[in-house]
């Protein structure tokens, strides 16, 4: 009974009423990020402003070569032009572009696979390439810190993988010396 019906002391919550607990507060993912995680955001973000500035670069050169003539000029009228110079920007926009795209691209691929520096690279691609059963101690870490769902993903993938491949080693044969 409620205190208004005339009952003398409040009812005691039943178990439907009574509110879940309330879950502690999330974390921001600013502040779950690790200094390395930090570092490859901050490597990715300079790579892809460069690839901006490249392209923007790139473009305002295009568009300057572009010949409009005005009111009363001829349309069949060649503008001059120095052709080693013209050569010169062209190597070095190509260059200025595949370098900062290259570099995005590297950086990109470092901060989906979470790899902070070679030596991480290198384990990883012997891990994932299982070449000639050689391991290094960085890549027998990686594989005791995986967890159990990636270990199944990571097992179910080598087992198609091996289906559709047979692993077959070709024949080497070794030069004798005389």
């Amino acid at each position: 009974m409620s205190l208004a019906m005339g009952a003398s002391e409040p009812a005691a919550p039943s178990s439907s009423d009574q509110v879940p607990p309330v879950p502690p507060a999330k974390r921001s993912w600013r502040e779950s990020l690790t200094p390395e995680r930090k570092r490859l955001f901050r490597n990715f973000l300079f790579a892809t402003t460069a690839t901006y500035f490249s392209v923007m670069i790139t473009k305002r050169a295009a568009l300057s070569r572009r010949h409009v003539p005005s009111l009363f000029h001829h349309n069949n009228y060649v503008p001059t032009f120095n052709k080693y110079q013209d050569g010169i920007q062209a190597v070095t926009l190509g260059t200025l572009l595949s370098c900062s795209t290259f570099a995005m691209g590297v950086t990109g691929v470092a901060l989906a696979f979470n790899i902070n520096n070679a030596q991480e690279f290198h384990a990883a691609m012997r891990k994932y390439m299982r070449g000639l059963g050689l391991q290094t101690e960085l890549s027998k870490q990686l594989e005791k810190n995986l967890d159990p769902k990636t270990k199944e993903l990571e097992d179910a993938i080598e087992n198609f993988l091996s289906d559709s491949f047979p692993n077959e080693k070709p024949d080497v044969k070794e030069k004798k010396n005389d």
